[in-house]
């Protein structure tokens, strides 16, 4: 739903109560918090490996993360409706995430790049800008993660703001979303590079995953 704090529009989300608890209501945001803060630091990386390759025809792109947060109400909710009463509350669980309202508008455009489990191979210049962050990502994790079912709205200037990501990690224990390994492979195979993949000293080989023993994500590619 769509609310104000600190004199912003935000947007306040949670689970359905459908198919969720109150704890998985919390487990489940809280993957989502951590998956857009580790989304937004792979495309910080991703801008420094463009600086340190001399790429400069990248497009402007962030994560609708800047002044998100999660919540909890401080005075207890109502009480649920009976079986056949409609629900009206404006939140069914007491834990909450805030974020900024995404811009709208007949100028505005959502797009899709990728899904949970769908390489994104994007012909136009945008997407590939897109196709060659996920990558990466891939990399810069010394494969260990992936990032998937990137989409966002593409504003007026052409900035682009990504929103509600989904990760596949080698640990697996990302989010109910997560699918492991397996993702990671099955997306290193189905990439296809582009010439930001290239221009940005990308791999395009696949890696030893046997030998890896890194515990978290890296700045590859670059020296400070």
């Amino acid at each position: 739903m769509q609310g104000r704090y600190n004199n912003e529009d935000c947007a306040i989300v949670q689970c359905k109560s459908v198919r969720a608890t109150e704890a998985e209501n919390i487990v489940d945001l809280e993957g989502e918090y951590q998956t857009l803060h580790l989304s937004q630091y792979f495309l910080d990386s991703f801008y420094e490996r463009a600086k340190n390759y001399g790429v400069d025809d990248l497009p402007r792109m962030k994560w609708n993360i800047s002044t998100a947060f999660i919540g909890k109400l401080t005075e207890k909710l109502p009480d649920a409706p009976g079986k056949d009463e409609p629900d009206s509350r404006s939140l069914v669980f007491s834990v909450f995430m805030v974020l900024p309202l995404l811009p709208s508008g007949a100028l505005c455009r959502e797009v899709k790049f990728s899904g949970s489990e769908e390489v994104g191979l994007n012909p136009d210049s945008l997407g590939c800008a897109v196709d060659a962050y996920a990558h990466h990502i891939a990399v810069d994790s010394m494969y260990e993660v992936v990032i998937s079912d990137i989409q966002g709205i593409i504003t007026p200037d052409r900035t682009i703001i990504f929103f509600d990501p989904q990760s596949h990690t080698a640990q697996g224990d990302s989010g109910y979303w997560d699918h492991g390994q397996s993702a990671i492979t099955e997306f290193l195979k189905s990439h296809k590079c582009n010439k930001h993949c290239k221009a940005l000293g990308l791999d395009t080989e696949l890696p030893p995953f046997s030998n890896t023993n890194h515990k978290g994500p890296l700045h590859i590619g670059f020296e400070d």
